[in-house]
């Protein structure tokens, strides 16, 4: 097969899954140095590649805004006939994508043999339902098929100087510019994996009272209310960030952090990009939401190598204060 000169990749869901899915954009751009990389992303997820080496052009797309007609539709998939692309890489099983890729005549199309995947040259099983082992190497699978090698597995998440200054600035702003502290986000946007709001509260107790550190929360501009919910029940002071940074900048305050503590979410896998050890909460029950899948992901695969810890049962309800609090503390044992 010639060496591609344009390629595609299409990965349009949450900042976590793309975040995950960075070390396979490097093995493309690694494997075919000299191709023009165009990547497709949602909106609300493009920041966390802004500024990626691998990465040459970024189309920022909603499929349900952007493609909610035909004549969008057919517009986009005589943009794509036209961009000159030989190769599409499709991250996320989705019949738009591989009937456009197909109608577009683009001659290499990889991904999965779901929702018409028969259209596709290159189509590998879908078994991530089944949680055999990490999003990431899913996603390496996937850019194998396509013929890229892998040499690479670490997630990357670029920051600025200016990203750093900012967190310098917020630290310093609220007296931990020198201190030790401990981030924690209680908040998800699915219901099934939160953790009670008491039993953060509890953790973060311990967790000032036994180690001396600063307890920070932090999240969305849509989880005040979760955060209110634990610095009402807490005995001790929190410092409340949540909703105060934008998604570089946390990702450069995080860098700072001593432990990220978490539900299973987007946050999760920005501490693990920059090397943040994580403490995460998992249902492991949940359909499709295995720790195997989903846990932090450091470069020798798995929590471990991250430096972090998968507090998981079968519901998140399961799992107690003293869990949490023995997996962290862990963890701040080795920071002393």
């Amino acid at each position: 097969m010639a060496k591609p000169r344009g390629i595609l990749l299409v990965r349009t869901d949450r900042i976590g899954e793309l975040l995950l899915t960075t070390p396979a954009f490097g093995a493309v751009r690694e494997s075919f140095p000299g191709a023009k990389i165009t990547l497709i992303v949602k909106p609300s997820s493009s920041v966390v590649v802004e500024g990626n080496p691998c990465i040459d052009s970024i189309v920022k797309l909603d499929p349900g805004s952007d493609l909610d007609s035909l004549s969008k539709r057919l517009r986009f998939i005589r943009f794509l006939g036209g961009s000159g692309f030989d190769m599409a890489i499709i991250f996320n099983p989705s019949k738009f994508f591989n009937i456009a890729a197909f109608l577009a005549g683009i001659p290499v199309r990889v991904g999965y043999d779901r929702k018409l995947g028969f259209l596709l040259t290159n189509a590998i099983e879908d078994r991530k339902y089944l949680c055999e082992k990490h999003e990431v190497e899913y996603n390496l699978d996937l850019v194998k098929a396509a013929g890229a090698g892998i040499l690479d597995r670490r997630l990357c998440f670029p920051l600025t100087e200016t990203d750093e200054r900012v967190a310098e600035r917020i630290s310093a702003q609220n007296g931990i510019a020198e201190s030790a502290f401990v981030a924690v986000h209680p908040g998800t946007s699915n219901p099934d994996k939160l953790w009670p709001a008491e039993r953060f509260s509890q953790v973060c107790d311990k967790i000032i009272d036994g180690f001396g550190v600063r307890v920070v929360l932090v999240g969305g501009e849509e989880e005040h209310r979760i955060a209110d919910e634990v610095k009402a029940k807490m005995r001790n002071a929190a410092i409340d960030l949540t909703g105060r940074m934008a998604l570089k900048e946390f990702g450069a305050f995080l860098k700072r952090s001593s432990l990220l503590l978490s539900c299973d979410s987007g946050p999760v896998h920005l501490a693990s990009a920059v090397g943040t050890p994580v403490v995460v909460l998992f249902g492991e029950a949940r359909p499709g939401g295995s720790s195997r899948r989903w846990s932090p992901y450091g470069e020798g695969q798995g929590p471990a190598a991250a430096g972090s810890i998968v507090v998981g049962r079968p519901k998140v309800t399961d799992i107690t204060v003293d869990d949490v609090f023995k997996a962290a503390s862990g963890i701040l044992c080795k920071k002393k």
